[in-house]
């Protein structure tokens, strides 16, 4: 899709993924708006947000929210409210005020909680194990009962692990690579919680907002795609790649944190036939080349 001068509104713009879309966006020529609370704006704040939406956006890709499975769970209603009930809102608001913009919304592969099977589709019951889960899973059960009764023009996406270049920063219990490749270079201990045998899908930041771009094509209406590589790698394996590609740190094992264990779902992969049968998304780099990537940023 051609998203030159495209108006175009980013929440949540300061994330990892808000800074990559950002540039891929830029470079596509589209005008983008950012709402961010780095910039003093409040995804909870209904009446900024509306006056926000008055400018009728073509697109609107909401990532702003709170992550995290473990601290989640420590600090439930602030996860509501943001990612539940400010996201609900936010859409309420799209309805009524600029009904014909198009939205991506940001989930997560934790709607799923504990896979019953391998690879996972679309299809497989959503139970989330945490709070944040939860969360998520509210709102885009909302955005689909929207895009049913009134046409709410969205598509939504389940991510699995994301990782890829990025500035070190403190690291808040998620992006697990980023962490552990700063840590590596570093040359600091990498801490796997048990044998580090569960399977994680891992994607790579690039193919990530290709997929955000290809989202705008009308086929994705209504959608919900998983968004992964579709091969498992071992957390294990991970870690010692990393350690082999940087030449720097080591990797030890520690029981199991009971707050890690609550929310731990065991291994996981995307099934992805949907969204490349209907947008032909075909992740381009491997995990391998990512791992590369990603340390020599």
């Amino acid at each position: 899709m051609n998203l030159s001068n495209k108006k175009v509104l980013v929440t949540g713009s300061s994330g990892f993924i808000g800074e990559n879309l950002k540039t891929r966006l830029i470079k596509e020529g589209a005008q983008i708006t950012i709402f961010d609370k780095r910039n003093g704006d409040d995804v909870k704040d209904e009446k900024k947000m509306a006056g926000t939406l008055k400018n009728n956006f073509d697109i609107i890709y909401h990532l702003a929210g709170v992550s995290g499975s473990a601290g989640s769970n420590k600090n439930a209603i602030e996860s509501f409210k943001i990612n539940t009930l400010a996201t609900i809102k936010m859409l309420a608001l799209v309805c009524k005020i600029s009904p014909k913009t198009k939205i991506i919304l940001s989930s997560s592969r934790l709607e799923y909680g504990i896979p019953r099977k391998l690879p996972v589709g679309e299809s497989h019951p959503t139970e989330p194990n945490s709070i944040y889960g939860l969360s998520k899973l509210l709102a885009t059960q909302y955005a689909l009962l929207l895009a049913k009764t009134q046409k709410l023009n969205v598509t939504i996406f389940r991510t699995s692990n994301t990782y890829g270049p990025h500035e070190k920063e403190k690291f808040h219990g998620y992006n697990l690579i980023n962490h552990f490749i700063d840590l590596a270079k570093s040359n600091k201990k990498i801490v796997i919680f048990g044998h580090g045998d569960q399977l994680r899908d891992y994607i790579y930041i690039d193919d990530l907002i290709d997929a955000f771009i290809l989202a705008n094509q009308k086929i994705a209406s209504g959608k919900i795609y998983n968004l992964g590589y579709g091969k498992g790698v071992s957390l294990m394996e991970m870690a010692t790649l990393i350690v082999e590609k940087t030449g720097n740190g080591n990797i030890i094992s520690r029981p199991w944190p009971q707050e890690y264990k609550n929310v731990e779902t065991g291994s996981y992969i995307s099934d992805i036939r949907a969204i490349n049968n209907d947008l032909n998304f075909v992740p381009r780099t491997t995990f391998v080349e990512g791992i590369i990537k990603t340390i020599n940023n």
